[in-house]
């Protein structure tokens, strides 16, 4: 990431990470329940996707305002270190939401909380991190 990279540009990019991670986050947990418990009836409810998205947003401000002002005095590119940090803070949730949770849905938590974090951190680098190529 080059030291050009806009305010507006990582704004836009944090706000995509963040809706592409509550979103797989909150489908992912439907699927799951189709898949482990034969639950046919598909519920996505527009507010648990909300309250997946605020929560994100809280936790996730800090770190990735740390993330990416290391990321641009060091001139950091690499996609690794853009989806281990989005993955690492996903993960960081994870004794919250065995709180709020059932003891028993950590099993669930865990791979759903990395998928998010896989997520956040791929449209973060697509949007940031990537060499950009001049179109001639």
């Amino acid at each position: 990431m080059d030291t050009s990279t806009s305010l507006e540009r990582v704004t836009y990019a944090y706000l995509l990470a963040l809706t592409c991670s509550a979103t797989t986050f909150v489908f992912g947990n439907e699927l799951w329940d189709y898949a482990a418990n034969g639950d046919t009836t598909f519920r996505f409810p527009l507010a648990t996707l909300v309250l997946a998205w605020i929560m994100a947003f809280a936790a996730s401000v800090l770190p990735f305002a740390a993330g990416m002002t290391l990321a641009a005095r060091r001139s950091i590119r690499s996609p690794l270190y853009f989806i281990g940090g989005a993955v690492a803070t996903a993960l960081a949730l994870l004794p919250l939401l065995a709180c709020a949770y059932s003891q028993r849905h950590l099993l669930r938590l865990a791979p759903m909380l990395t998928l998010a974090g896989l997520a956040a951190g791929s449209v973060c680098w697509l949007c940031l991190g990537r060499p950009r190529t001049a179109v001639q």
